[in-house]
């Protein structure tokens, strides 16, 4: 079972997002957050997990800086980077902080999902 981590602010969008990945077989979403500051209270980057989706535009910060924090604590982990604006810049950023893939959130949610089972390795 792949763990995942999932920090977007968007509520719905979040709601969303676990409700597909949880019936994904391999996957279990094991922390949510909605802003930089909830996944550090929940100790969520200490935490071993597989993949993470992270937004990059946060209400308390920017989504890229957990990358390196991530990476620190869970070498092997898999990045998958949500924008919605899909501005190059993000793009170029997410890719040198360490993201593996970059998505915008207009992407169908079934790609998403599709991406994260790929990162994660899960067939």
């Amino acid at each position: 079972m792949k763990r995942v981590l999932l920090v977007e602010d968007h509520p719905a969008f979040r709601k969303a997002l676990v409700l597909l990945l949880e019936r994904e077989p391999g996957l279990k979403v094991m922390g949510q957050a909605g802003s930089y500051a909830e996944a550090r209270e929940l100790g969520l980057i200490e935490k071993g997990f597989d993949i993470a989706v992270l937004d990059v535009r946060l209400p308390d910060g920017d989504g890229l800086e957990l990358i390196r924090e991530l990476r620190a604590t869970n070498p092997g982990i898999a990045i998958l980077v949500l924008t919605i604006t899909l501005d190059s810049g993000d793009i170029v950023r997410a890719r040198r902080m360490g993201a593996d893939e970059v998505l915008g959130k207009h992407t169908p949610l079934r790609e998403i999902v599709a991406a994260v089972r790929r990162l994660a390795g899960v067939r």
